[in-house]
């Protein structure tokens, strides 16, 4: 029953760690690169692209990681699980840290509170890279069960 569950864990993870790692090696430079007022033009752009896309494929790779990992047993149980716990830390984190400064990112229309937007702008480039890091983790993991 588990290889049924293996094919939509290892696209939908794949999928969701392609996004995040494309923004943080595509965008993340060039945002760094760019002025206030563009970088929240471009920030709020991409924003708008892939804030939908990336919690629905997180949420099917939440749920596809789960089912394999109740389904499979021995070894690639437990590095599934420990690939569902990875996403689920994407998930939190997301929702807890990088969600409201993204919020407050687009949500202040000019850059007139320079210092404090630079802060908000560090703060999600290094939550992000976290995000990076641990998606890719995860994936790993996921590809170890499957593979197993």
């Amino acid at each position: 029953m588990s290889a049924l569950w293996a094919i939509p864990m290892l696209i939908s993870a794949g999928l969701f760690a392609g996004v995040v790692v494309a923004i943080a090696w595509e965008r993340l430079p060039a945002w760094r690169e760019a002025d206030l007022l563009d970088f929240q033009a471009a920030f709020g752009h991409t924003l708008r692209r892939v804030d939908r896309l990336q919690p629905a494929l997180l949420a099917v790779c939440l749920v596809s990681t789960t089912g394999f990992a109740l389904t499979a047993d021995g070894a690639a149980r437990m590095f599934a699980v420990l690939g569902t716990a990875g996403f689920v830390a994407v998930f939190v984190g997301s929702g807890a840290w990088l969600v409201p400064v993204q919020r407050r990112l687009v949500a202040s229309g000019s850059a007139q509170r320079s210092p404090e937007l630079e802060r908000l702008r560090t703060q999600w480039f290094r939550g992000h890279l976290i995000r990076t890091v641990l998606a890719l983790a995860a994936l790993t993991l996921a590809v170890v069960a499957a593979v197993l």
